[in-house]
């Protein structure tokens, strides 16, 4: 199942064919190394546009939010086992 987070987190990557590829994030003093991003979407809230990104890292699956609009990053969910 998955934790709801919705903290804000610094991430960095590289610009690969135009798209922006995520490759760490900072979340609560660690660096994650995300080895695998298993997913990418888009989606627009109320005319805000909103990447997300499931990462693997450090064994677990996050999901990463890009805010388009506000150039902002969140931690929004982690896959918990149980």
């Amino acid at each position: 199942m998955y934790q709801t987070i919705g903290e804000e987190i610094q991430v960095a990557g590289l610009f690969k064919k135009g798209r922006f590829w995520p490759s760490k994030f900072k979340w609560s003093g660690q660096t994650f190394n995300i080895q695998k991003i298993t997913l990418t979407a888009e989606a627009n809230n109320g005319g805000v546009k909103l990447r997300y990104y499931s990462v693997l890292a450090s064994g677990n699956l996050y999901r990463l939010q890009y805010n388009r609009q506000f150039e902002t990053w969140r931690l929004m969910e982690i896959w918990c086992e149980g």
